[in-house]
């Protein structure tokens, strides 16, 4: 069988490492003791960023769909991470509570910790490198 493209499958490659990456961190989650989806993490991030969010804003985000998120916020509400207000009939504000606050601690070391792993793989140029090429990949979309 050819090779379409010439060389190794960018698009593929690129969903592996995202994957990998996304196991790591929820295993690292899970080592911490921290009940926490990756998904779940990634609307926390965003919220401790910027408390009191919409869904459609959460959704921007993330990359992910208004559904996925709805879906997500339902499990935080669940675990008692955040609280959600009614902005209108269409639209929740989400907004960290206590017990979210609580854990945010964790949750970012867990994160630097991820974070460092990953930048450690590559030198400074190749850091520059890479974080330029997927820019330019973000924004050709």
């Amino acid at each position: 069988m050819t090779n379409i493209y010439g060389g190794p499958n960018v698009g593929c490659m690129l969903g592996t490492a995202y994957q990998i990456l996304v196991g790591d961190l929820g295993k690292a989650l899970n080592e911490a003791n921290i009940d926490v989806t990756v998904p779940e993490y990634l609307i926390l991030r965003s919220l401790y960023s910027r408390d009191g969010l919409q869904i459609c804003e959460l959704s921007d985000m993330v990359g992910k769909d208004k559904g996925a998120v709805s879906r997500c916020v339902k499990g935080l509400v669940k675990k008692g991470l955040v609280n959600t207000e009614q902005v209108s009939h269409k639209c929740l504000k989400v907004v960290v509570s206590d017990k979210g606050r609580g854990i945010e601690s964790g949750i970012m070391e867990v994160a630097q910790k991820q974070h460092n792993a990953l930048t450690s793989l590559l030198t400074p140029d190749e850091r520059k490198m890479f974080i330029s090429s997927l820019q330019k990949i973000i924004k050709h979309k």
